[in-house]
């Protein structure tokens, strides 16, 4: 039997060095001036590549016995001189951030190291391990089939801390690895009914009492008649069975702002709202450390300023009927107050949504175009057909809406709202920018007076707010993407056109990085699992600000997490690493075989270079 069978292709040598020695290198002719110096029992090749008499000297054996033996040893003989059958150690880690847990000194992840270190240092001679750390995306930390000393190492730069995420596909990832063996998942929950019988559970979790901030949120509001203030809200929620009061202490840049008592009971949770001090950037929240620490600090820096420029050309006229002013009412009073963060745009061309007679564009509006009607009109009442799952249309029922339009008008745009073949309400998309038209005459439908009306202009307003440059959030928690949309900083020359965004953090962490992205459309960066702040820049500059966060209260909730175990039905995959001593001997009759021909080549030339 042969482990690896293809390696007997290498017999191929063999023919090879015969050949060699039959079909001897054409000599480039020299004249001499006699033959008499020559020595009689030099052989003289003739001239081209043409067959001659094999002549059997000790280098060829020796280069035969070589290549006999190396081809055999490649192929991997397997017998009883075969060598001990290693394992494939596959190990699963959970890295959700429960595992960070502290108690008594010691946390469920350094419990979780031990035991693999000790799976690993038991295991026989020439074997191999695997380690899968779970996520969303699972991903490898040695392997697969790494050395066990490659995996010992790599084993002590693992550091659970992910938000909370289902198992399985990094066990799916392991069993595939594993083939027929069974698959190690160290997590701190056993749930042993949750998983395979080839999986063999540990469990290394221990219950504790844990109090965590579950909800931060920091926000900008408007106020009639005064300049927008900051407010932060946030939730904290006991895990314990006993009540506590939590002292949360409010800083920034080192500084401490404030502190405030929440009294929270067992198995309950607290709320607290306070205004942002004006001109704090960067605002840190933090109780008391128990069990789990990451879930006792949050950073809150100030929300992305995504102001949205309204505008309307209507006339007072259409405003009215439209429902966006009363007689008396400034331009568009009602639907500013609609939208949160909205101001008045002056003119068309500085406006980011626009209402319009006609498909007037400014230089970065969004328009909703109500189009010229004829004189026919025809009074709809449904059904309406919608574009269900667009954004704009979400919560839209339109029921018993009457919708007046122009049976004669043809709208251009993707369809979406439909009132039988007729489109009503169309969309078209001129490369960054969007016309929504729409067939309606305001005088005689009720539309404008239903609730679906500032539904639907609040859903048209958030679509343009959406597409604004600048980060589309920049409070994040653990397990969320990080987005922002280039703007003016991509504005310059060539080479700044073309610089990578880098995005760097968290600040001050040793684990600190730079995350080089590419200026599309959209920049978005995913897989950040540590929190702390996050700079991103371009061209050497600051362009946005994010503070990630560990908020997860299923993670926080370390009353589960008991111990226990569960074997496997099966064992380790075996694989064939090792050599067996047969292959070692094949190895060193090789080796000989070729000194003992390079001895006999050097002693022929030195005995040619004698006679001569």
């Amino acid at each position: 039997m042969f482990a690896h069978p293809l390696g007997l292709l290498a017999l191929f040598a063999v023919p090879a060095v015969l050949a060699l020695h039959l079909y001897r290198r054409r000599f480039e002719p020299r004249p001499v001036s006699a033959l008499f110096l020559w020595r009689a029992e030099d052989t003289q090749p003739v001239s081209g590549r043409k067959r001659e008499r094999l002549v059997r000297s000790a280098s060829l054996w020796c280069e035969l016995l070589a290549s006999l033996a190396l081809a055999v040893c490649f192929a991997g003989p397997r017998a009883s001189c075969s060598a001990s059958r290693s394992e494939h150690l596959v190990v699963v880690l959970d890295s959700s951030a429960s595992m960070a847990a502290t108690l008594e000194g010691i946390s469920a992840a350094e419990r979780a190291v031990t035991l693999v270190r000790s799976r690993i240092d038991a295991l026989p001679r020439g074997s191999r391990v695997t380690l899968v750390k779970s996520g969303a995306r699972p991903a490898l930390i040695a392997g697969p089939a790494a050395f066990p000393s490659e995996a010992s190492a790599r084993l002590a730069e693992w550091s659970p801390r992910g938000a909370g995420h289902d198992l399985h596909p990094a066990l799916a990832l392991g069993l595939e690895l594993a083939g027929e063996g069974r698959v190690l998942l160290v997590t701190d929950r056993f749930e042993p009914e949750a998983y395979p019988p080839r999986v063999e559970l540990v469990s290394v979790g221990q219950p504790s009492d844990n109090w965590a901030i579950v909800h931060a949120v920091r926000t900008r509001e408007a106020r009639r008649g005064a300049t927008a203030r900051e407010r932060a809200f946030l939730t904290f929620a006991s895990y314990a069975r006993a009540p506590r009061a939590l002292e949360v202490r409010l800083s920034a840049a080192g500084r401490e702002l404030a502190r405030h008592q929440v009294e929270l009971a067992a198995r309950d949770r607290a709320h607290l709202a306070f205004d942002v001090p004006e001109g704090i950037a960067e605002l840190e929240v933090r109780i008391p450390e128990d069990a789990l620490a990451i879930d006792n600090v949050v950073q809150l820096v100030p929300p992305a300023p995504r102001t949205l420029a309204l505008h309307s050309t209507l006339g007072a006229e259409w405003e009215q009927a439209l429902g966006l002013a009363d007689p008396g009412e400034r331009n568009m009073a009602r639907w500013l107050a609609l939208v949160p963060q909205a101001t008045a745009a002056d003119a068309l061309d500085t406006a980011h949504l626009a209402l319009t007679r006609g498909p007037e564009l400014g230089a970065a509006s969004w328009n909703l175009s109500f189009e010229p009607q004829g004189s026919a009109r025809r009074d709809l009442i449904g059904p309406f057909l919608l574009e269900r799952g667009h954004p704009v249309l979400n919560g839209l029922t339109l029921d018993g809406v009457v919708w007046s339009i122009d049976p004669e008008l043809a709208l251009a745009g993707v369809p979406l709202v439909l009132a039988g073949n007729q489109p009503i309400l169309t969309e078209e998309r001129r490369g960054a920018r969007v016309l929504w038209r729409i067939n309606l005459d305001p005088t005689r439908s009720s539309l404008q007076r239903s609730p679906d009306w500032p539904i639907l202009l609040a859903n048209l307003a958030e679509a343009r707010r959406a597409e604004l440059s600048g980060p589309v959030r920049t409070n994040l928690v653990v397990g969320e993407s990080l987005r922002y949309r280039p703007g003016s900083e991509l504005a310059g020359d060539e080479r700044e056109k073309l610089a990578l965004y880098v995005l760097a953090g968290p600040r001050g962490a040793p684990e600190a990085a730079r995350r080089e992205v590419q200026a599309l459309e959209e920049v978005i960066v995913d897989g950040l699992d540590a929190a702390g702040l996050y700079e991103l820049s371009h061209a050497g500059r600051t362009v946005a600000t994010f503070a990630l966060s560990f908020v997860d209260s299923a993670e926080s909730d370390l009353s589960t997490a008991l111990p226990g175990k569960r074997d496997s039905e099966g064992a380790n995959a075996a694989v064939d690493t090792a050599l067996s001593w047969f292959e070692y001997a094949l190895l060193a009759l090789a080796l000989a075989a070729l000194l003992f021909d390079w001895w006999f080549l050097q002693r022929g030339l030195r005995a040619a270079s004698a006679g001569a």
